[in-house]
């Protein structure tokens, strides 16, 4: 029987998973009258940069608004009727951030499409703003968190094989048990249907049956 998968190893892995894939990208398609939201649960200290422009569009025009909200609906970034835009950040709370898109102009059946990169982590460190050896501090702070987390998914791995295996040795101590338990219910077995069978030949023998 397979052993229960552990909470704190599988937060484990998804941050793994996390680090791993600080990128995201993806086109949104923003019908004129309408409002797309995008939403990012992000942990305090993270650092978040997300760049988005204009890349198609059926309106007669090639913008966009944007507004930025944190956990607590507080605006964080805001602009007006733009072809593109970035905004850069440091999670103050942790919780769900959301980045919504509109058209300023209602155009019937019209649609903008935004092409929107949200980077996160060491990645949205602005390269214009951090040297060269601040680029290779963040990225080795991130490995550092890389290689912790690894090592504690490995100690996880190695206490729930340790289970599994005290759980087969139990396993095979109980199967042992049970045989010899067998075994020993089998000879009393006999020896009572022996003394049985003397008892029974002796009463005839006494009866002179036999």
């Amino acid at each position: 029987m397979c052993p229960p998968v552990s909470i704190s190893l599988f937060l484990l892995l998804l941050q793994t998973l996390t680090v791993l894939s600080p990128i995201q990208a993806i086109i949104v398609d923003v019908p004129s009258g309408k409002v797309k939201c995008l939403t990012e649960d992000l942990r305090k200290g993270t650092l978040s940069h997300t760049q988005y422009r204009v890349v198609n569009a059926s309106a007669s025009h090639l913008t966009i608004s944007s507004r930025v909200s944190d956990p607590n609906g507080d605006s964080m970034h805001q602009l007006e009727s733009v072809e593109s835009g970035q905004f850069s950040f440091e999670v103050g709370t942790t919780g769900r951030h959301t980045a919504c898109f509109w058209s300023p102009r209602f155009e019937l059946s019209a649609s903008v499409s935004v092409d929107v990169e949200w980077k996160l982590g060491f990645r949205a460190r602005n390269p214009h703003h951090v040297t060269g050896k601040g680029k290779l501090e963040a990225m080795g702070m991130e490995l550092k968190k890389l290689e912790d987390s690894i090592k504690l998914i490995h100690d996880e791995m190695i206490f729930l094989r340790d289970r599994e295996a005290d759980a087969q040795r139990l396993n095979e101590e109980t199967a042992s048990k049970m045989s010899s338990l067998s075994l020993l219910s089998l000879a009393i077995c006999l020896g009572v249907a022996s003394l049985q069978l003397w008892h029974l030949k002796t009463f005839f023998q006494s009866k002179k049956i036999l």
